[in-house]
């Protein structure tokens, strides 16, 4: 990978289909950790992460991603939680200290912004995911949980036939689940051209294979194809407070 920046990932199915899942460890300039989407920790895990650095913060990045994250809480129970708006809602049983509901940053090397407007059609009804992006300012990495995904041949036949079925096979953009479940396009296409003023030519997507180049002009291609027009990026900048 890249200095500071790890990735892990395991097997995860959805609908009966593999997607797998990520979670990404992000080391900040003060050696705290940023785990991104905890996935379950063994020993071994565990004393690798504490030989990086100390974990100091744990993401639930969306209204999705939350399986293992009381699991993570009782591994590292004084790292400070952070969830994303309703998620505490959803997840009573789950401490959060905090929630990622404007742009900010973590000790200025990792930036983020909650994401409006998209939601997915789930087996519950169309859901809002209410995600938060990630933007690892030093290795210029974007990181996603559901907001796009990039399914290819390294997946089984079942899923890349279903990735092909709903536009997501070797292409990195939503699906049609997401494209035909979120009604709020324009808060959609307000969101994406303020990820799109971050600098990133890798993207980690939370399901799929990791796009190592040219995945900024990938990422604008798939909303493109989300949104059915041109995404001009307009001249605003996003702002960051410190987290």
């Amino acid at each position: 990978m890249v200095p500071d920046l790890w990735t892990a990932t395991q097997s995860q199915r959805f609908l009966g289909l593999e997607v797998g899942c990520r979670m990404t460890v992000v080391r900040l300039p003060n050696r705290e950790l940023v785990l991104i989407s905890p996935l379950p920790l063994k020993s071994g895990d565990r004393a690798r992460l504490d030989a990086l650095g100390t974990v100091k913060h744990l993401i639930a990045p969306n209204r999705f991603h939350h399986l293992y994250f009381g699991a993570a809480q009782a591994l590292y129970p004084h790292a400070q939680a952070w969830g994303v708006e309703g998620l505490a809602q959803k997840r009573p049983d789950l401490r959060f200290d905090g929630v990622l509901d404007e742009p900010g940053n973590f000790a200025g090397a990792l930036h983020y912004l909650p994401f409006s407007g998209l939601g997915s059609i789930m087996l519950q009804g169309i859901q809002l995911a209410n995600e938060t992006v990630f933007w690892h300012q030093l290795s210029q990495t974007l990181i996603l949980t559901d907001l796009a995904f990039n399914f290819d041949e390294t997946f089984p036949f079942t899923s890349r036939l279903a990735a092909q079925v709903l536009g997501s096979y070797q292409t990195l953009r939503p699906t049609r689940l997401e494209k035909w479940g979120s009604f709020d396009k324009e808060a959609v296409a307000r969101s994406m051209r303020q990820v799109l003023h971050w600098e990133f030519d890798r993207v980690i997507p939370g399901h799929g294979s990791i796009v190592e180049h040219d995945a900024k002009a990938q990422l604008r291609a798939g909303f493109e194809w989300f949104l059915g027009r041109s995404l001009a990026v307009e001249t605003s900048l996003a702002t960051s407070r410190p987290a």
